[in-house]
């Protein structure tokens, strides 16, 4: 990014925030930006810099390596004061887990071991990381669940874990939702049926951002349409990002 002087997943995030702002009535003018599986904050630094300034940015990203960056990367983008950045990783609940940190790319560092069959995880090395959940978060913190105005999630594979440790939150705000979509590792977690359950009770359709892209049109899936992916089974889990729609 530093030598082609632009953002690898700018026009992901454009898009995210036209979508949203189309759907959905944000007042941009203040609310939090949730930038969940921050990394180095590719993401939330793009976001709050070029599309809302306005917002606050809160951060998780659990690898230490990755966390030391991206409080660099805030100083350096004069954000420290607009941001919170918390070392941890977002699940059901509060425990230790064991992060698999690919050998190429700190960016696909993960929780779930099947994730490790890809070849840039060849050499990988191991830490123990910290989890705790997003509503046990909010309520400690005394945060306001109406102030969220965009979630972006990209925990490779460890999604539905993330949106279940979400959901006292979600409830109170459904709000616009950019996700990577990793079938095939939500399935092997256990925990697919679950989190289409709490997400067929809040959303009521999806985009694919790749379809988007290719052709210039947002089209509308209905959620239930995700189960037909319950039992996908390709080498690649990933079969790229949505944006979730609530219910009217």
């Amino acid at each position: 990014m530093y030598q082609s002087r632009q953002n690898f997943a700018q026009v992901h995030m454009r898009l995210f925030y036209q979508m949203a702002n189309s759907f959905y009535q944000i007042d941009n003018n203040s609310g939090l930006f949730l930038d969940l599986g921050a990394n180095i904050g590719t993401t939330g630094i793009y976001f709050l810099k070029k599309l809302t300034p306005n917002l606050k940015l809160l951060a998780f990203e659990p690898d230490a390596e990755n966390f030391k960056m991206l409080r660099l990367n805030l100083i350096l983008n004069d954000l420290e004061e607009k941001t919170i950045a918390e070392n941890y990783g977002l699940g059901i609940e509060e425990s230790e887990q064991v992060m698999y940190r690919a050998a190429t790319n700190p960016g696909a560092n993960t929780l779930i071991e099947e994730n490790t069959l890809n070849k840039r995880y060849t050499g990988l090395s191991t830490a123990t990381v910290k989890i705790i959940s997003l509503d046990k978060y909010f309520e400690e913190k005394n945060l306001n669940a109406e102030d969220i105005k965009y979630i972006w999630i990209d925990t490779e594979g460890f999604e539905p874990q993330v949106l279940l440790g979400a959901q006292n939150i979600l409830r109170k705000n459904p709000a616009p939702i950019f996700m990577e979509f990793n079938p095939q590792l939500w399935q092997k977690s256990g925990f697919y049926e679950k989190m289409m359950e709490l997400l067929s009770e809040l959303y009521e359709s999806y985009i694919w951002i790749e379809e988007a892209l290719s052709t210039s049109k947002a089209i509308t899936y209905p959620l239930e349409k995700l189960w037909e992916f319950q039992n996908f089974t390709a080498d690649c889990g990933e079969l790229g990002d949505i944006f979730l729609i609530k219910k009217s």
